[in-house]
């Protein structure tokens, strides 16, 4: 038998309803099918390294990193 899907809650914003409905007559039509296409589009790779902060690498710490970068790849070869 098939689980069956839980149903999703109900919509709730976290402002009055004459704001909301202030802000949604103020969007360009225009604009929202620009931001779905552009929603659309595939993604470019992300960074999934974490970025050092300006300043903490060293000209040594790249060696050395580079060093034991080189010697992970062999071993995984053999």
């Amino acid at each position: 038998m098939r689980a069956k899907k839980k149903p999703l809650p109900p919509f709730g914003l976290d402002m009055p309803f004459e704001e909301a409905l202030e802000r949604f007559a103020k969007t360009d039509p225009r604009e929202v099918l620009a931001l779905e296409k552009r929603a659309k589009k595939k993604k470019p790779p992300g960074r999934k390294r974490r970025r050092k902060p300006p300043g903490v690498t060293s000209q040594s710490d790249t060696v050395v990193d580079l060093r034991h970068r080189r010697m992970r790849k062999r071993n995984k070869r053999s």
